[in-house]
Formats: C-alpha cells, structure tokens, sequence
C-alpha cells in the first residue's frame, strides 16, 4: 500500500539506504528515512573513520505511521563514512558510506541494455574495479497501482562499490545499465575520482513514458510548463496512450520511481522514446510534463536531466520524433545527446538495440559537465550547432546554382567534416543534406565543402524554402566535429536540424514546419527576405 505500516514497531531502512551507498553531497541535505514505531525519537550518527570526535548527529520523530526522515547537515564529498541510525532500542549501521553526486538512471529497453551486451565487454567489466567510489544500484522490474515506498534490488546485492563482481555477466538486459555506468565512469573520471558518484537505474524496457509519469504529470495540460494552456483549445496532449501495455500508465512511477521521493539527486539520466515513437505530438507534450512533474515530486526543482535523442534506426516515424524528444530541451537544466551516428544493424539484440553506449556515455557525461558542472573552458559538449543559413546565386558549369554557406555557433564546429556512418551502405557518397523546393519537395544535396568551419553546400534548385540535415531514419553520413567518427571517442556528430525559409508556427514534429507560399502569392524572391 501507500504507507508501508511498521512490522512489529521494529526499525527499518528502505531497500536502497544501504552499505557501499553515495548520499547526495552539500549543498544539499542527504536524508536518511525509513520506518519505526509511532512517536519513536530516531537518531542518525555521520562517524567518519571512528573518530567519535567528529560525529555528527541528527534526529527525527516518527509520525503516527511509523515513518520518519532524518536530514543530515550537508557534507563535502568524501568517502569512509559509517551511519549509526537507532531508535533507542534498535539499531542498524551502514558502512562505508560516500557523499558524492547520485543519478538516477532511467528510461526503457536501451538503459536497461546492460554492460556484459556492449562492445569490448569484457575489457570494460574488468576495468570497472579501478573506480572504487563509483557506485552501483538497481531497482526491480515491479508495477504497483498505488504509489509504493519501498522497491526490492534486481541485483544480487542493493550498492556495489564498481568492479567485475557487481556486474551481471549472463543477462544482456540484466545489470549494471551500460548507458548509466559509462555516463558516472566518464564523470567520474572528469571530476578527477574526487567526487563520488552513485548511479541508481530503474527502467523497464518496452515501456511509454506515461508509464513512468504520475497522475499529475498525465493530467498537464501545459507540458511541464513548455506551453501555454487555452481551455478553449482543443486538447491534443491528453489521454492518448493505450491501456493494453502492460505494465500500464503510471505503473512504474509508483512502483520504480516514487520509492526514491526521498533521495536526494543531483541529476537524472534518461534513454526512452521507442515506445512512444507512433505518436510525436503526443510525446513532444508528456515527456516535459514528466520532467517537471519529477522536480516537483521529489523537491528539487534544480535537478538536471540529462537525455539520449533516438539513435540510428530503419524506422520512418524516428526522424519526425526526434525532433518532439527536443521539446523537453525547453526546460532549464535539461540537456540531450545525439545517437544519430551511433546505429548498429548487426547488433545481437537487433539493431534497435545498439552496442554503442561507450559513446552514448562520453556524451552524456559531457552534456552534464556543462550543464551541471558549468565546466566552461574549452569543453566542446555537442555537436555542430546550426547557427545561420545563407544563400547566394551563380552558375556553376553553366547551369544557374545555389549556394548554400551553413555556419555553426562557435566553438561546436572546429575540424569541422562528414564521416560515414558505422556499416554505411552509400557512406558519404551521399551526403546528409536536403533542401526543400517550391513543390514542397525535399530533395538531396551531394555537393559539399567545408570552408573555415562552415559547409558549403551547392543545388540546382533554385528557389530553395528549407534545409534538413540528417532528417531521416538511419543516416548514411553525419557531420562532426573534433576527429574522426562514432568510434573514435573524440568528435560529437551533428544532431539533425531543419531549418525553415518561411516558418508555418507549426513545430517540426508534424512534418510541416516550412511554408510552401502559395503560387498565386509568390513572394519576391525569397533570398532577398533572408
């Protein structure tokens, strides 16, 4: 049920308070929670490495439930720490206790994707033992109706200290989330070990976001806050998930994320849209809603949210919902990384499932140094970012040519080149360019330049209304930055753009996002309003 009552008054942590664990560092206050006898007087000691003289000591009286929460004054990060909780008659220690940065990882089949499932597995399970205040949870695939307290670990252990024996080498969607794991081993290592990172992960693969939002995030009519609601309007955003999934909306929510309200986090890490990806409109308006909706719920309206953008996959609804996962960017503290390069037609879990997460990790980790870190100094955390389109006429072999000159923001755009994607077919023979012309039809671009970190691109179409760059299901070609392609851990491929000569108001989503002017109100030509 929704208050779990106490069991013979007896004093009780939740699954996830527990030995080898990283408590949220200052500036925030850590929690220690869990459940006694009504009235009970309950007491924290923070011990670190038996000095008495420098325990600290916190209090909490139960409710008439049994339930208490004890906040522990803010503590710098380190690692060493006991915690002495007892209610006068009961007690339970917890050891080897760090304060760090705690993530919560979630999402649906491709967090769950596990380390033994990706590329050099074994090299990188065994390398797992060199980052001991890396820590590792992960909840069980449970539903509830009701919001629940408490959820049971689906390892053999509730948190690991990093290393070979906290993975599970059989299950390729078992645990540790390989998503997860290369995004804290990669902070980890920024942050040079000097920060401990828990990494917690709860996710259910196959799952809709509606499954994984509360009743008041289904029930947002403004999207997390990305839009103004007209009440006159039809509603769009509703209901229009389906009832026959199972696990069911709000499910998860109850039973996977409302037991860690109470935890404290520094961020979240999110990889999850497959399920949805029948229905952009849709998802462009609840996946904001549920992000606002956890900042509310777990009170940390600063909790930063970290999220993949759909990888590389024959799938012709994936391009139209990438774009709607961008509607979550809106929010503050909210940053995504692109995967568009980082397709895997041979995986063994099918090609929905890509091995790649080393680097869908890096970027992750990167996205967060950012946003979460404010790290400033020459750190390049995304790819090419459009920052201005321009066009000129001439000729070219005689024939009348378009030029198109794409500039990016700067900084996002050094060594600026196209690299083949992973197993291409047509490679860069074909460029990842179209343009829109005056039919409404989007036609590709194959010649191209780069020029002082610019791409100049050349057409025959003369009047050109929009330009789409990598706008399609599975990529033959990105651009990059820094060096090399997917696998070279050192670029960060372009996100896929569209960019509109005559904008219609409607978001990119639909596929309608660019006017066509009609014929009889042809503009002057449309290079002289740009």
């Amino acid at each position: 049920g929704n208050v779990a009552e106490t069991v013979n008054n007896e004093l009780r942590l939740p699954t996830f308070l527990d030995s080898h664990m990283v408590l949220q560092r200052a500036p925030l206050s850590a929690r220690i929670w869990g459940w006694a006898a009504p009235n009970a007087n309950v007491s924290a000691t923070l011990d670190a490495s038996g000095t008495v003289s420098t325990a600290k000591t916190a209090f909490s009286i139960a409710d008439e439930h049994g339930e208490f929460i004890i906040h522990l004054p803010p503590q710098p990060a380190g690692s060493g720490y006991t915690i002495h909780v007892t209610d006068g008659t009961n007690s339970i220690d917890l050891e080897d206790i760090a304060f760090g940065d705690v993530y919560l990882c979630s999402g649906q089949s491709n967090m769950q994707f596990s380390m033994v499932s990706s590329f050099n597995a074994s090299a990188e399970i065994a390398d797992s033992i060199n980052y001991p205040n890396l820590r590792l949870a992960t909840a069980e695939r449970v539903v509830a109706d009701t919001p629940q307290s408490d959820v049971p670990s689906k390892a053999n252990y509730t948190w690991s200290r990093s290393s070979p024996e906290a993975m599970d080498t059989k299950d390729p969607f078992g645990y540790v989330s390989a998503t997860c794991y290369f995004f804290g081993r990669e902070l980890y290592k920024a942050l040079n070990s000097e920060v401990p990172i828990g990494l917690l992960t709860s996710c259910w693969g196959g799952q809709k976001v509606e499954t994984f939002s509360s009743p008041d995030a289904l029930a947002d009519k403004t999207c997390g806050g990305t839009r103004p609601f007209n009440k006159n309007e039809q509603d769009n955003n509703g209901d229009s998930f389906s009832t026959d999934v199972n696990p069911q909306a709000m499910q998860l929510w109850n039973a996977m994320i409302h037991p860690f309200i109470n935890m404290r986090f520094t961020g979240a890490v999110w990889y999850q849209g497959e399920a949805n990806a029948d229905n952009a409109a849709s998802y462009a308006c609840r996946f904001p809603a549920m992000i606002t909706d956890w900042r509310e719920k777990f009170d940390l309206p600063d909790l930063s949210f970290f999220f993949v953008q759909l990888a590389a996959f024959s799938d012709a609804r994936w391009p139209n919902f990438r774009s709607a996962q961008l509607a979550a960017a809106q929010l503050p503290k909210v940053g995504y990384v692109t995967a568009i390069d980082l397709g895997d037609p041979s995986s063994p879990h099918g090609a929905i499932h890509p091995r790649r997460k080393q680097e869908v990790g890096r970027r992750l980790s990167l996205s967060a140094r950012s946003i979460q870190y404010e790290e400033r100094e020459g750190l390049v955390y995304a790819g090419p970012t459009l920052a201005g389109v321009q066009f000129t006429h001439g000729t070219s072999n005689e024939e009348s040519t378009t030029f198109i000159r794409l500039s990016f923001v700067p900084g996002t755009a050094d060594n600026l080149h196209t690299m083949q994607a992973p197993e291409c077919d047509k490679c860069c023979s074909e460029l990842p360019f179209q343009v829109l012309d005056i039919t409404g039809k989007w036609v590709t671009v194959n010649n191209g330049v780069v020029i002082n970190s610019e791409m100049h691109l050349s057409t025959n179409t003369s009047a050109i209304l929009g330009v789409r760059y990598a706008w399609e299901a599975y990529p033959q070609c990105l651009m990059y930055n820094g060096q090399g392609g997917a696998d070279d851990h050192t670029g960060i491929a372009a996100a896929p753009f569209e960019w509109c000569a005559y904008p219609s108001g409607k978001p990119s989503w639909t596929g309608e996002a660019c006017n066509i002017p009609g014929s009889n109100a042809a503009p002057e030509d449309p290079f002289e309003v740009l």
